[in-house]
């Protein structure tokens, strides 16, 4: 999706206004991440959150919900959505700025980012990319539908290094999962979102449109992990493979992480507790 070009649908073509019910309907503002390997452990990328609103404008927030002024240098996930699928809102009519017109026309740069997005036309809400911020630079971020309104820029600090969320959170907005993966090989495809809550008695569920994972496909899939234990995790292990963790033991909050999963038996499970497993398959 980065970098590509943008163009117009035909005139005139707009479907019924579709709402989409996100896999976790709040998405905390400490949440998206995903699992990159870094010196041979599990590593949590710390995000950028770019949330458009239905008049073709958007905000910039961290993991914490605070709006985004400077940063420090390093490597973060990028996660542009909007509120709705803006090609499913009908236009008929419109000729403002609504739903960005159909669709966005995000882009991001600076130096050793170029980021483009038009979440696939209009047909997606939501998209996550990655870059890595140079220190002492300038970013910016606009939606060429409307630049001049848009365009918002931010810095990075000279020094320091950018780290993943950790510990308790319980600042959290409306937003939506992840969709597109940071690991892996493109050839596998994203599959879609999967729902997981750590509830506070440490009981872990997995779901998929409401029913108890057992069989997927190999693929990418995103983790929309809620966390309401202060002492319970979320882990992910394939058949005698490294454990991976999407949530700490500590961590209280939502947390959306993109996976790839090959083929074997998984199993997820919180740290010295019972062990689910379920089967990925070609």
């Amino acid at each position: 999706m980065s970098e590509r070009g943008f163009s117009r649908r035909p005139s005139g073509l707009r479907l019924p206004l579709v709402r989409r019910f996100l896999p976790a309907l709040a998405a905390a503002a400490a949440a998206a991440a995903v699992l990159v390997p870094a010196g041979g452990a599990d590593t949590v990328l710390p995000t950028l959150y770019f949330r458009y609103t239905n008049n073709c404008t958007f905000s910039i927030s961290d993991d914490s919900g605070r709006a985004v002024t400077q940063i420090v240098p390093g490597s973060y996930q990028v996660f542009v959505m909007t509120p709705v699928v803006f090609a499913g809102v009908d236009l008929t009519g419109v000729f403002d700025m609504t739903a960005c017109k159909g669709y966005v026309q995000f882009q991001l740069t600076g130096p050793g980012v170029n980021i483009q997005t038009t979440l696939q036309d209009g047909d997606e809400d939501k998209d996550l990319e990655r870059a890595t911020f140079q220190p002492g630079s300038t970013y910016v971020a606009l939606d060429n539908n409307q630049p001049g309104v848009t365009r918002t820029t931010f810095t990075t600090a000279a020094s320091g290094s950018a780290t993943g969320p950790t510990g308790s959170s319980t600042s959290s907005v409306s937003g939506g999962s992840s969709q597109q993966s940071l690991v892996g090989s493109a050839a596998n495809p994203f599959r879609g979102a999967l729902d997981a809550i750590v509830y506070a008695s440490g009981k872990l569920s997995l779901t998929r449109n409401g029913k108890p994972v057992t069989t997927l496909k190999t693929g990418r899939w995103t983790f929309s992990v809620d966390d309401e234990s202060r002492k319970a995790g979320f882990s992910l292990q394939v058949l005698r493979g490294k454990a991976m963790t999407i949530t700490s033991p500590t961590y209280t909050g939502s947390h959306d992480a993109t996976v790839e999963l090959k083929p074997g038996r998984w199993a997820f499970f919180t740290p010295a507790g019972k062990r689910t497993t379920f089967f990925v398959g070609s």
